[in-house]
């Protein structure tokens, strides 16, 4: 060491009032590394001389038990932070408090460790009702000193439901108070998963025994109509009698129809589950469109219900869609109100919304209960088993609205009729005021 270095290190002393502590690392003869810790002591000699002693302790092994120590709880720290279950140590002997709080914890809670270690549940979850149940569960714990399994539910800081499968165990320590150790899987998506299955299965059980119900009707609704055209077609051809054949061709009119919307229904249906169900839109003055659809119901109407297209001349557009699609869904919606309308009125029409176009079908008919009301749009479902039908119309022009990225729904009252309606956003199709 130079004098310059030399000075400094007795200055250094002298200001430590005689006593320097420090740690160094140089290497040995071999080339080993090796870490000291130096004390240096500096005092007068009877002659009022300095005198600096040095020793120095080979700390080598310490340092490197140390580093292994901290490389190995700097490891299990990554693993348990890493594991996809809430890991969590309570004090029981200090109020059940946090003493440690995994990452998975925190990502799940929403609660970071910092805000729960030195903590009780009461004092981080929002939820006084899960911090009770926690405590509840630790203290009975506490009392068999063994193991449990239990599921919970908590509500996290974002308000959002969680449910985990939990175990818990106490770890006695000598001398101390017990640990209480957790883990918990979180199965809130898989408990979701199920209720989402639980309901398909529902579903599709009711899909099956109402497919399995409308095909042994279908033999039925089929054939009542084709005897009736048969049947009356040859009473046609032998009667001589006008008004008995007018008459005559009224009944095979009217069977035709309902024979030829059975079929259709069928049709759709059978396109729709194979998924190729198309669409092709046209150019569509909608308020002569809809006074078309009003001459021809009106025509085979009888004379106790009236049925009225309500025109908006202000509101006179061209639409761009589906013209048989969107006659289909306004059909059947006048179908069914006139099966169920005996004597009164029909009303029809559309209004522009800022956001999309409100078509209604309005009658003065039975109406529908209102447990019932969710259910007319499934398929296969019937109100009244004694009205001819397939119960596949009102699904199929559910399909139709919601391809239309629309929505359809109801608004009925028993003894007071019904409205139903859709509607088609303006994006989709596109509309342009008439000129």
């Amino acid at each position: 060491i130079d004098s310059g270095k030399w000075k400094e290190h007795i200055e250094a002393i002298r200001k430590k009032q005689g006593t320097l502590n420090y740690k160094t690392v140089r290497r040995d003869l071999h080339g080993r590394i090796m870490h000291q810790e130096i004390s240096v002591y500096l005092f007068k000699d009877c002659g009022d001389n300095e005198v600096i002693w040095t020793f120095a302790r080979d700390i080598t092994e310490k340092i490197e038990q140390e580093t292994k120590i901290h490389e190995l709880n700097s490891l299990m720290d990554t693993i348990l932070n890493n594991v996809p279950a809430y890991l969590f140590v309570k004090d029981t002997g200090n109020d059940f408090k946090y003493l440690y709080w995994n990452k998975a914890f925190e990502c799940f809670s929403k609660i970071p460790a910092s805000k729960a270690i030195g903590h009780t549940d009461a004092e981080i979850f929002p939820n006084p009702e899960d911090s009770q149940k926690f405590r509840k569960a630790d203290l009975d714990l506490l009392k068999k000193l063994g193991t449990i399994e239990i599921q919970e539910e908590y509500t996290n800081l974002s308000g959002e439901q969680r449910i985990v499968n939990t175990i818990k165990t106490i770890l006695p320590l000598k001398g101390k108070a017990p640990l209480l150790l957790g883990i918990s899987w979180d199965i809130t998506d898989l408990k979701r998963a199920e209720q989402a299955l639980m309901q398909a299965k529902i579903k599709a059980e009711e899909s099956d025994k109402l497919k399995s119900a409308f095909l042994a009707n279908m033999s039925h609704e089929i054939r009542t109509p084709l005897n009736a055209i048969v049947g009356f077609s040859k009473l046609l051809a032998d009667t001589e009698d006008s008004e008995e054949r007018q008459q005559f061709y009224d009944i095979v009119d009217k069977n035709s129809d309902i024979l030829l919307q059975l079929i259709n229904d069928i049709l759709d249906i059978s396109k729709i589950e194979a998924g190729v169900f198309e669409f092709n839109h046209e150019r569509i003055e909608l308020n002569r469109f809809l006074e078309k659809i009003e001459t021809a119901y009106a025509l085979r109407t009888s004379k106790k219900v009236e049925v009225k297209f309500i025109s908006n001349p202000d509101d006179d557009i061209i639409l761009h869609a589906d013209r048989n699609r969107l006659q289909q869904v306004i059909s059947n919606f006048l179908n069914n109100a006139l099966k169920f309308t005996p004597a009164g009125h029909i009303h029809f029409g559309y209004k522009v919304k800022p956001q999309e176009i409100y078509f209604y079908v309005e009658d003065s008919g039975i109406g529908i209960p209102a447990d019932k009301q969710s259910m007319i749009f499934h398929r296969f479902v019937k109100l009244d088993s004694f009205k001819q039908g397939s119960g596949l119309g009102l699904s199929i022009c559910s399909t139709i609205v919601e391809k239309l990225n629309g929505k359809i729904g109801v608004v009925s009252e028993p003894g007071q009729g019904s409205t139903f309606w859709f509607t088609i956003p303006h994006a989709q199709p596109l509309i342009e005021q008439q000129s």
